[in-house]
């Protein structure tokens, strides 16, 4: 998802029109238009403005250019690289990814991961909207911890 396509997903979660949104930030309506259409492309002040003015990260919104498979496993070849820990494991039949818990990265990781597993818990039996779990993960920050 392009930056533009997040930009604009977290402003209609924020309830907010594109005119909203560049009133906050102190720009006008056709900038946000361009953002989200990918005319233009917000440098890292113009994007934390706008994470700013609708209550998420600015990471958040960052095309993480996740679009095949082998972008999928660069990232965690990176991850695995840089001490986080993860590995392929088997279970059962199916493959998924464990976390070595002595890894250097590995506690915060798991904590992180562990916060994930809750609201996924509270999307699936209703205890938290579609709305409030988009809201979470886009104002999750591992740092803060929200």
């Amino acid at each position: 998802m392009s930056t533009g396509e997040r930009i604009r997903r977290a402003r209609k979660v924020a309830g907010l029109t594109q005119a909203e949104l560049g009133e906050r930030i102190g720009k006008g309506k056709s900038l946000i238009w361009n953002y989200e259409t990918g005319y233009r492309t917000p440098d890292r002040q113009a994007l934390q403005a706008i994470a700013d003015a609708l209550g998420v990260t600015a990471q958040s919104l960052e095309d993480r250019h996740l679009d095949s498979v082998q972008d999928v496993l660069e990232v965690l070849f990176r991850m695995e690289e840089a001490g986080f820990g993860i590995e392929p494991v088997r279970v059962g039949s199916a493959m998924a990814i464990a976390v070595d818990p002595d890894a250097p990265h590995a506690p915060k990781l798991e904590m992180a991961l562990e916060r994930w597993a809750e609201q996924r818990d509270a999307l699936k039996d209703g205890r938290v909207s579609e709305r409030e779990y988009a809201v979470w993960r886009g104002s999750f920050d591992v740092d803060g911890e929200e």
